[in-house]
Formats: structure tokens, C-alpha cells, sequence
């Protein structure tokens, strides 16, 4: 991120343009030779000089389409920063925005952002199973809630009450949380029709790692796979399923190649945050700062409400193609859970075992959820 102080006002007479260039050049090289009356970089708004920031925002996923964080990052949080720049300061603003993995992909925003590489990146904790841990627990514990409300307020609830989770992003990774995000539930695409687990029994499904262990009670073949290969895998039948929220099964148009859509209910997903590296954040003006973090929290209080919209777009889009859209009986869904190992204490103790918080972590998540009026299909007992 660059941040350079530029005088503004119109100087009339060759002392006054000397003046200009003096003050110009002083931009570019040593602010300190600028008069303190003209300096912002405290964040105040002096009636002469403002400060010319140029930030580069960016996130894996490409923007515009099937991953809703990534397609408001770019219509919302964006224009949103720049409107409110101009409006509410006398800083001029730059923003280069970078999606797709034009800058960073799915697997180096933590990175690029604790590098600089990025100011504002959306972090997406599956892709950092070592370094965020922790914060994958939601992975791990199947069949929360479906509603993305829900999800994103119970892991708020984790970060309030586990100061760990934005410790270790500040103090090991040279960011900061501006916003959490959230998807949809995540359902089952697949090739074939099935209505019990007999027909599931033996078929190559895949999903993106971290939450390959939900699908093994139904006696799968389980394929850790990359979404973007994913509609290939299905069309050459290299894969014959995928665990895939609504959004991206519209927007990679999974449901071409496999067009059984089955509602199975393994909960929303707040699987990652909008971050700011602490360098660019530090050196920002304080009002450039105060519009940051407001425009983290508005995202983040939107985010839900965002992906049920396009949530109900996908369907939309499936229907209309003709997919075959199914739901799970309760019954079905109550034996698929209790087939499943205490994957949720198994995460907690693991995390533990890395000196992590792990148990009060899952605790939270948890107890959030049913706080907020959801019911476990099951009762998760996460040890000390």
C-alpha cells in the first residue's frame, strides 16, 4: 500500500509554485519536510493536504459469480471504501482489486496478507489446515445449523469469547479481522440418483478436505478434490458426487454434469474473514481506519442475509435446468449423523494435543448455536 501526503489548494505567484513542487516532491520522498500544518498522517483533516492511499484488496476466489464473500467483496465492500473515503475525508483513494488468484489464489491470501502483497484479503481458513487450525473447527462438527445466520453469529461467539482466534492472525500472521463470512449449507451433487445409503455405498465422492470425514459414514469412496476440477471429475466420471453449498453448485454449474441435488443439511459454513495487514492498517490515516473497520462489521452483519439471496439464485438456476432436487428424510439424516464418529471431540482434543484451546473453541460453537434456537441432531460431548 503507498500513502503520500499531496497538497490540494492552488498557489497563485512563482513563490507559491515553487511551493508546489517543493511540497510534491516531498510526497514522494520525506513527508517529514512537509509543514505539520499539511500533515494527515494522523488521520486529521487539515484544510490544505489530504493523503493520496493507494490499497490493493483481493481474494482467491474469482468475483462476480459462484463464492458470495468474493462477489460482495468486489459490489459492496469496494465501492462502499471508496464512496466513503471521498465523502467523509479529504484523502484520495486508489483501490486495485485483485480476485481469481490474479494476485494470490485460494491457498496464499493468508500469505499475501501478512506479507502486504495484499492490504485487505479474504482468508479462507480449509485452505490453512496447520497455521488456522482452530479456526477450521466448524469443519468439524457436522450438521450444525443450515442457516447462515446462525453460523456466522456462533463463530462470532467463538472469537469474542477465544481471544486466541484473532491473537494468533495478529500476532503470528500480521493481520487483523475487519469481517467474518460466511457460505450456505453444504448439500450433495451427484451423477445418479440415490435415496438410501446402499446407493451411495462404493461411489467416488469428493469434497475439499477438511470435511471429507462427514461423508465416510455413508460408506463412500472419499476424494479430496479442488472445486474448480470438479465439473470435469463429474462430466468424465472420474468423481460421482460432490459436497458443495447451493451458491457454487450454480456457479461452477456442477449440476450439468451431476443433476441430483440432495439437501443433506451438514450446516453453513463460516469458513473464513476479511483481514487488513497490520503494517498498511497502521500506517492508514485515523478516519481511512474508522472506515475500515466499520465497513468490516457491516460486512460481516450482512454477509448471511447476502447468502441466503443468492442461496435462493441457485436454486433458481437448477430448477430451471431441470436438476432433481431432493431432501433427506429427518429419519435418514438422524442415521447418517449417528454413524458418525465423535468427530467433533476428536477436533477438539487434536487442537489440545497443539496447545490450542480446542474444547473451549468447539464449546462455544456449539452452545452458541443452540443459544440461537438451533438443535443438534445429535448431542456433540467435546472433552476437556
Amino acid at each position: 500500500m503507498i500513502v503520500a501526503n499531496s497538497l490540494t489548494k492552488t498557489f497563485v505567484g512563482f513563490a507559491a509554485a515553487a511551493l508546489v513542487l517543493t511540497g510534491c516532491a516531498a510526497s514522494e520522498t520525506d513527508t517529514s519536510s512537509v509543514d505539520d500544518s499539511t500533515d494527515n498522517s494522523s488521520g486529521s483533516s487539515g484544510e490544505i493536504a489530504g493523503e493520496t492511499i493507494t490499497m490493493t484488496v483481493g481474494a482467491g476466489h474469482p468475483a462476480g459469480g459462484a463464492i458470495t464473500y468474493a462477489n460482495r467483496l468486489e459490489s459492496w465492500f469496494v465501492p462502499e471504501l471508496k464512496a466513503r473515503v471521498a465523502a467523509e475525508t479529504n484523502h484520495e483513494l486508489e483501490v486495485i482489486e485483485a480476485y481469481g488468484g490474479s494476485i494470490a489464489t485460494l491457498a496464499e491470501v493468508l500469505g499475501a496478507t501478512e506479507s502486504g502483497l495484499l492490504d485487505v484479503g479474504a482468508i479462507i481458513y480449509p485452505f490453512e489446515p496447520s497455521s488456522l487450525f482452530l479456526h477450521n473447527l466448524e469443519m468439524k462438527i457436522p450438521f450444525s445449523s443450515t442457516d447462515p445466520e446462525i453460523a456466522i453469529k456462533a463463530m462470532r461467539a467463538v472469537y469474542d469469547e477465544v481471544p486466541y482466534m484473532s491473537e494468533v492472525l495478529e500476532e503470528e500472521h500480521n493481520q487483523r479481522v475487519l469481517g467474518l463470512w460466511t457460505t450456505g449449507s453444504y448439500h450433495l451433487v451427484t451423477t445418479f440418483e440415490w435415496d438410501s445409503f446402499e446407493d451411495l455405498a462404493g461411489r467416488t465422492i469428493t469434497a475439499a478436505g477438511p470435511n471429507l470425514p462427514w461423508i465416510t459414514a455413508a460408506g463412500v469412496n472419499p476424494v479430496q478434490g479442488s472445486l474448480g476440477e470438479w465439473y470435469t471429475g463429474l462430466e468424465t466420471g472420474v468423481i460421482d458426487g460432490a459436497v458443495m453449498f447451493p451458491e457454487a453448485t450454480a456457479g461452477f454449474k456442477l449440476y450439468e454434469p451431476a443433476p441430483y441435488y440432495t439437501e443433506i443439511g451438514f450446516g453453513a459454513s463460516p469458513q473464513g474473514a476479511i483481514t487488513v495487514n497490520l503494517d498498511s492498517f497502521n500506517s492508514l490515516p485515523a478516519d481511512v481506519q474508522e472506515i475500515l473497520v466499520e465497513l468490516g462489521v457491516e460486512f460481516e452483519a450482512q454477509i448471511a442475509g447476502w447468502v441466503v439471496e443468492e442461496s435462493g439464485q441457485a436454486y433458481d438456476v437448477m430448477r430451471e435446468a431441470g436438476t432433481t432436487i431432493n431432501s433427506l428424510s429427518d429419519e435418514a439424516r438422524a442415521d447418517w449423523v449417528n454413524r458418525l464418529p465423535e468427530l467433533p471431540n476428536e477436533g477438539a482434543q487434536e487442537a489440545n494435543d497443539m496447545g490450542l484451546p480446542g474444547s473451549e473453541a468447539f464449546r462455544v460453537y456449539i452452545r452458541a448455536q443452540e443459544e440461537l434456537g438451533y438443535e443438534f441432531p445429535r448431542d456433540w460431548v467435546i472433552e476437556d
